[in-house]
């Protein structure tokens, strides 16, 4: 099914620009499209040698990184609505050419600027207030003016610190020079760990994805498992669930995910009875759990390993159980909407042959293989992506040589290698602005007073601190992605959590799984509205469907906080017995999410199932002793009910 469609350009594009927040793209043709293509696939052969060379330092790779997506943000993105939409205009060279010499200037003279730390010159100054402008400039087109206002503001409050009211926010203040020093002529702030982080795996990661989604691997996982679920109740949904969580092994953007497999899947749900908006916030649902499923998770997941000064490999495996949790979750909340509105299974004369799937893409599986297997065996983040790229595309050489298709090989490598370059635009735009936040926090000392603001707010009780950074995410979700929103909350919230008695690993997860609430909450649920374009659906009715269907998220960071499920003392008998309750506990949840059971539930009803289900998150024999009396004062009647009128028809 996948295979045999095409998802047009301009729907992608439009999806993108609706949904990511961006306000035009332009449409390349002729001389422009090969130049703009050429530059981004460079940029990715850039990424992928980088892993393997020693001659690059790791200033020469961030002002190479920060460069590339400048550039290529300046020819990509317009600058207003009046601006040309099929080439660059003359501002925007101007902007590439001091890109150039900005960050060219960097990447020639970091080792000088070093040397004279806390000294900047006058050269120093200049260039930093250049690399500003341009970072925000990149970052306020690319996105929105959300991001950039935030980094500017900080920029004022390092500077005006002395005037800030009370003790708690006032400081010192920094001259003009020593903050643009800061900002640019060190690695603390637009080329700082952000940046690191980004150029060194999630780049890379992007540009994976885009390969493999061009040689035909997306079409693959969304195939296997439509052919392998057809033919169960509200098949093509629950097919959606496994292809999200398969595509977003190779994907690390919920509304890339909406795109690539909602395409195929909403239609067959509508087809099968699914209304509109359900079919889209299904697939929103399933595509953000997208996010957390190893080994890709999104960019958030990067930064954590990077914060936590742990491997990565670590954090995918403590991440693993609660991805395949939030997916049962939803998966169940797909059946009993299933039974609830009588929806049944794909006709058998639609189905597809789940062996005739596998055999003719089970190549698409080695390199993710390949992928897990050297992550889990000590291998460097960087190192397995690079692998898991050249044994896939020496597999598809295989496959088109002998199939005689040497041309059109090497075209589709260019092409995955040029929208692994474009793809990573937005995310790469905010790179400068976070950078320059995170810079400022540090040197100003807003990170650790901001921690005391949370300690007094929350009167040292987790929960309030759980439901504060709720809050926190839901609003900075408004207006900046979710991988700032996680990094922000990260640098602002988690000490505070951790000095509250939160393990540190714990307060960055619920963060990071909060942060991705954005997707499907409203007002503004990106991945929701990439999904009610596709099924044609209102935007804010699939929002709140697809807060529905999505709602145990809401759930788990207490699980996090609350209960061994992030293994804390390594894997034992508790953890076990742990996950056992932990997926249990999601039937009660679906069932009061959806208001079904062995039959309507009504208000009340659905009100103790949920407190069931919240219950089981806390590890205390009593907890789940009623818990599962909550759930049965409701389930037994339920039961006999329909038994009786079973017998009565």
């Amino acid at each position: 099914m996948a295979s045999e469609t095409t998802v047009k350009p301009n729907l992608f594009l439009r999806l993108i620009e609706e949904s990511e927040g961006v306000r035009a793209l332009r449409t390349f043709t002729g001389a422009w499209k090969v130049i703009f293509k050429t530059l981004a696939a460079s940029y990715s052969v850039v990424l992928i040698y980088s892993v393997l060379t020693t001659q690059w330092s790791s200033s020469d790779l961030r002002g190479l990184f920060i460069m590339f997506v400048t550039c290529m943000i300046f020819m990509r993105y317009p600058a207003t609505r009046k601006s040309p939409r099929h080439r660059p205009s003359a501002i925007d060279f101007v902007l590439i050419a001091l890109s150039v010499a900005t960050f060219g200037n960097f990447v020639v003279d970091y080792e000088q600027m070093a040397w004279r730390a806390g000294s900047p010159t006058m050269r120093d100054v200049v260039f930093g207030v250049i690399a500003i402008a341009l970072v925000l400039e990149g970052c306020r087109r690319a996105m929105s003016v959300i991001l950039p206002g935030l980094a500017l503001m900080l920029l004022l409050y390092a500077y005006l610190g002395p005037y800030w009211p009370g003790e708690v926010f006032s400081h010192q203040g920094f001259s003009a020079a020593h903050i643009l020093g800061d900002v640019y002529a060190s690695m603390n702030g637009i080329f700082g760990f952000v940046a690191y982080v980004f150029i060194a795996f999630v780049m890379l990661f992007i540009v994976m994805g885009a390969i493999f989604e061009r040689f035909g691997a997306g079409a693959f996982f969304i195939d296997l498992p439509i052919a392998l679920l057809a033919r169960f109740r509200g098949g093509p949904a629950k097919a959606e669930v496994v292809a999200s969580g398969l595509f977003g092994m190779i994907s690390g953007s919920a509304t890339a995910n909406v795109v690539a497999t909602g395409t195929f899947t909403i239609p067959l749900m509508k087809k099968i009875g699914y209304r509109p908006p359900v079919a889209a916030a299904i697939e929103s649902a399933s595509s953000t759990g997208g996010m957390f499923m190893p080994p890709v998770m999104g960019a958030g997941a990067f930064l954590m390993a990077e914060m936590l000064r742990i491997p990565y490999a670590e954090v995918a495996k403590i991440a693993l159980v609660p991805a395949l949790l939030y997916f049962f979750a939803v998966f169940a909340m797909i059946h009993v909407e299933a039974l609830r509105t009588g929806i049944g299974s794909v006709p058998e004369a639609e189905r597809m042959s789940a062996r005739k799937v596998l055999k003719a893409g089970w190549h698409f599986l080695v390199p993710v293989f390949v992928l897990f297997y050297m992550l889990f065996d000590g291998s460097s983040i960087a190192l397995a992506a690079f692998y898991a790229i050249a044994i896939f595309v020496a597999i598809m050489a295989i496959k088109y040589f002998a199939q005689g298709h040497f041309k059109q090989f090497f075209i589709t490598l260019f092409e995955g290698l040029a929208d692994g370059g474009d793809k990573s635009l937005i995310v790469g735009s905010t790179a400068g602005p976070v950078g320059i936040i995170v810079g400022i926090a540090l040197l100003s000392g807003l990170a650790f007073k901001f921690s005391a603001l949370v300690m007094s707010y929350t009167f040292g009780y987790q929960w309030i601190a759980l439901l504060l950074v709720l809050f926190a995410t839901f609003i900075l979700g408004m207006g900046i992605t979710v991988t700032a929103d996680y990094l922000i909350l990260a640098l602002l919230a988690v000490p505070a959590m951790g000095e509250m008695g939160i393990p540190l690993i714990a307060a960055h997860f619920a963060v990071f799984w909060y942060s991705q609430s954005s997707n499907v909450t409203p007002p503004v649920c990106m991945a929701a509205f990439a999904g009610a374009a596709i099924a044609n659906a209102h935007p804010y009715t699939t929002g709140f469907h697809a807060m529905r269907f999505s709602s145990y998220l809401y759930f788990m960071p207490f699980m996090f906080v609350y209960s061994p499920i992030l293994m804390p003392d390594g894997f034992n008998a508790d953890v076990l017995y742990c996950w056992v309750v932990l997926f249990w506990s999601v039937v009660p949840f679906a069932a009061g999410a959806m208001g079904y059971l062995y039959g309507n539930l009504n208000v009340a009803q659905r009100t103790i199932l949920i407190m069931s289900a919240f219950l089981y998150i806390f590890p205390s024999g009593i907890a789940d002793i009623v818990a599962t009396v909550l759930f049965l004062v409701v389930a037994v009647p339920q039961y006999l009910n329909s038994r009786k009128t079973a017998q009565a028809l």
